[in-house]
Formats: C-alpha cells, sequence, structure tokens
C-alpha cells in the first residue's frame, strides 16, 4: 500500500473542515428548533408576516390586513422577503403545525449554511486555521440559533447579506461580471427582506471603486443589479394608496427614528408589560410622548422635525453620548430588549440553554467573551478600512476586497440602526460578520507577537 500524498490529503482538508462545521452547526440549529417550544409563536412581528403569507396564498394581494378581514387593503408597511419565504411554505403544506414546523427547520438549514458562506467568506483574507476557528464560534453562537425558533426576518436577511458578500468576494477575485451580478441580486433580495440594506450595493460599490480603482466595471455591474429587485418593489409601490396610519415604510421608519431617539423607550416598553402599577403608569405615559412625537412627524414632517431637534437640544451632550457611545454598544450588547430578554425575542419554553448543562455553560462562556469580541470587531473593522493597499499588487486586492466590503457592512448596519432604533436583536444577522473581523483581529495580534518574538 501507497501513503497518502500530502498534497491529496490538504487538498481535502478544507472541504472536510467546511462540511463537519456545516453539519455541526446544522446539528445544533435542529436540535434546538425541535426542543424549544415558544409560546404564542404567532405575535409581534410574526403576526404581521403570518398575515402577509396569508393573504398572499389566499388573495394575491400583499397586505397585512388579519385573516379572515372583510377587505384587504395592500400596503407596503413590512418588506415583502420574508412573507414571501413563508407563503412559499403555507401555499405548500397549509398553515398549520406542518407549515410551522417546515418553517423552523428550514430555518435550521438557512442559519447552518449562513455560517458555512460565513466561513468561506473569511477564507478570502484568514488562513484555514483561522477561519475554521471563526467557523466553530459562529456555529455555537447562541443568538444565531435560537433566533431560528422565531418567525422573524433575522435568519433570511443573515443568510442573503452574507451569501452576497461571498458572491461579491468571488467576482472580485476573479474579475467576474456574471458572479457580481448574482452578488448584486443577492443584495437586492436582502434589502426586500430588511429594507436598511437598499443603498448598501451602491456605497459598496462607490467606495471600492474609489479604494480600488481596478474593480470599477464590476462595481458598476453590482451597482446595477442591486437596484434591480428594489426597483421592481417600488414600482409596484407607487400605484398602492397608502392613508391609512402604519401602512407603508415610510411610516415604519418614521416610528424607528422617534423610538429610537427616546433613551427611555426600551426600559418603557418592558415597564408597560412586566412592571407593577405605578411603572406601567408611568410607562404608558412616556410611550404616549414618543406616540405623540411620531404622529406629528409623519402628519407634518417639518414640524415635527423642529420637535425633535427641540427635544435633542435642551440635553445636548446626554443625547450626543447616546447616539455616539450607547447606542452602538447597544446594538451589540447581549440581551435583546423588545421581548422576553437574554436571547429570546418571545417567550420561550424547554430552551436548551435553560435545561443543559453543557448548554447552559455555553451560553455563559460566550456571553461573558461578548464584549471582547465587540472591541476586536471594532479594531478589525478600523484595520480594513484604513488599511493601504498597494495598486502594485492587483492580484492580492481583490481578496481583500472581501474584507473590506464585510467591514462595510457591519459599519453601514451599526450606523443605519444606530440612527433608528438599537436592540441587540437587530445585530443577529450580522453576528458571524462580526466573527470573522474579531477572528482578523486576533490573528493580527497574534502573528504581530510571533514576529517579534522572533
Amino acid at each position: 500500500m501507497h501513503a497518502a500524498n500530502p498534497t491529496e490529503r490538504n487538498r481535502w482538508r478544507w472541504p472536510m473542515a467546511l462540511l463537519i462545521i456545516t453539519f455541526f452547526a446544522l446539528a445544533l440549529r435542529w436540535y434546538y428548533v425541535s426542543t424549544a417550544v415558544i409560546y404564542e409563536p404567532v405575535r409581534g412581528d410574526a403576526r404581521q408576516y403570518f398575515a402577509y403569507a396569508w393573504n398572499l396564498v389566499h388573495h394575491g394581494t400583499f397586505s397585512k390586513s388579519p385573516p379572515g378581514a372583510v377587505s384587504i387593503v395592500p400596503d407596503n408597511y413590512r418588506d415583502p422577503g420574508y412573507p414571501l419565504f413563508l407563503a412559499i411554505w403555507m401555499k405548500a403544506l397549509g398553515a398549520g403545525n406542518a407549515w410551522y414546523a417546515t418553517v423552523l427547520l428550514c430555518q435550521a438549514l438557512l442559519g447552518a449554511l449562513t455560517v458555512t458562506a460565513a466561513v468561506q467568506l473569511g477564507k478570502h483574507w484568514l488562513s484555514t486555521r483561522w477561519a475554521i476557528g471563526a467557523g466553530l464560534l459562529m456555529a455555537v453562537w447562541p443568538h444565531s440559533i435560537a433566533i431560528d425558533g422565531y418567525l422573524l426576518t433575522e435568519t433570511l436577511f443573515g443568510f442573503l447579506c452574507t451569501v452576497g458578500l461571498l458572491l461579491w468576494g468571488n467576482a472580485c477575485q476573479h474579475k467576474n461580471h456574471w458572479l457580481a451580478a448574482a452578488a448584486g441580486l443577492t443584495f437586492g433580495a436582502a434589502a426586500l427582506t430588511n429594507a436598511i440594506l437598499l443603498p448598501f450595493g451602491i456605497i459598496l460599490a462607490a467606495f471600492l471603486a474609489w479604494r480600488m480603482p481596478a474593480l470599477r466595471k464590476i462595481c458598476l455591474t453590482l451597482t446595477i443589479a442591486s437596484l434591480l429587485l428594489p426597483a421592481s418593489w417600488s414600482f409596484r409601490n407607487i400605484h398602492i394608496q397608502n392613508s391609512a396610519l402604519d401602512s407603508s415604510s415610510r411610516d415604519r421608519a418614521a416610528q424607528n427614528l422617534v423610538q429610537g431617539s427616546w433613551p427611555s423607550y426600551h426600559s418603557a416598553w418592558r415597564q408597560s408589560i412586566l412592571g407593577n402599577t405605578a411603572a406601567k403608569a408611568g410607562a404608558r405615559t412616556t410611550l404616549g410622548a414618543i406616540n405623540k412625537e411620531y404622529e406629528t412627524l409623519r402628519a407634518a414632517p417639518i414640524q415635527g422635525a423642529k420637535e425633535i431637534a427641540q427635544r435633542l437640544g435642551i440635553h445636548p451632550l446626554r443625547y450626543a453620548a447616546w447616539y455616539l457611545l450607547q447606542k452602538p454598544y447597544d446594538l451589540w450588547d447581549w440581551d435583546i430588549q423588545i421581548g422576553q430578554g437574554d436571547i429570546y425575542p418571545y417567550p420561550t419554553l424547554n430552551s436548551p440553554f435553560q435545561t443543559n448543562v453543557v448548554w447552559l455553560a455555553l451560553e455563559i462562556i460566550c456571553r461573558t467573551f461578548n464584549p471582547l469580541l465587540m472591541l476586536l470587531a471594532l479594531a478589525g473593522l478600523l484595520y480594513a478600512m484604513v488599511k493601504r493597499y498597494s495598486p502594485s499588487l492587483p492580484c492580492k486586492q481583490p481578496n481583500q476586497a472581501a474584507l473590506i466590503a464585510s467591514a462595510c457592512l457591519l459599519a453601514f448596519a451599526t450606523l443605519v440602526y444606530t440612527a433608528l432604533q438599537s436592540e441587540p436583536r437587530y445585530s443577529i444577522p450580522f453576528r458571524s460578520l462580526e466573527i470573522l473581523l474579531a477572528t482578523t483581529t486576533a490573528a493580527k495580534i497574534i502573528a504581530w507577537r510571533q514576529q517579534r518574538e522572533t
């Protein structure tokens, strides 16, 4: 018998590692969604997503009118991507238990594939060992596991964002316009799942065209492709009359802008549900003031903006600290504020993170590590943004384009949610990117120390 060729072994090492990480991530997520029980899963945002899916299947209309309503009024308050995902399974399986179980298992698969795509993305600039290490951390990160058990957009949105970045990294590496177009279409689909991503394709293309002039042509392809799907949806929306309150995406953006400008909003929301009688009364007063400000902004945008600016001007230093420090920290913090808390958007029973000692220990470790992860990711983001790339090494620049794109998306999401409403649930789609950038910093630190020792 002949010994295996080392080159042959190395050729199979990366695909096998990727396969193991994928199945490991899938096993954790599959077990979680099969074990945890969500109390009243169709509630809050999920209730609206269900209504949209129901109306798509039964009336062919994108509307949040509740099932069974006499009048089905089309609107664009929510984005269509996730309701369409739900509607596909609802059309095939009905709206019963089989549909619900299938959606959760499908989300578990998407969550695992997000890890796979993120590891491949990281391989553009990380060594194999560091990419595998990052993948293992992504696979076990509690937020990323738990979110798959809810009828919420984060799993699908995170998958599309990560796949879009991977396609873009490959497009830059091979100077391939077809891959750039696929990346743009994927970013467009992500924008139709969560509208915060609408301008990202344009911003990324402009930034990379400036930083890496050799990529200008495929940056143009990315720009055009990223606008196709959102433009089609916008064409549909201009024919809809949204006179009712909370019936358009503009209303939702205004509501998030106002709520996010009140430091007391999250605590007031929680006190309105969990507080004693006196606390609930105080919370209702705060929420009433927030709602009044929103209604003014919606009815008279200039007057509403003046009122917000006047309130911010009373305590300028407090609000400066709120927007520059506290809100970015809140976005990447641990405890979900609008929901049950910890890693749970909705009341959850029998979670392995509550009943299994190994899972519980894993959550404690990750929670303790979270602030350090945040700082390492910030350092990685700054490194990616400010590092100079030599025009004399064009063959190596495309690999760095994937790193810059990942940093751009992380920075973009942080800025948008800081301006609107900042809460840990909204950072879940980007946790894999946070881990990649944190791993990049760790790799650079260790390489620097090893270099100094030699």
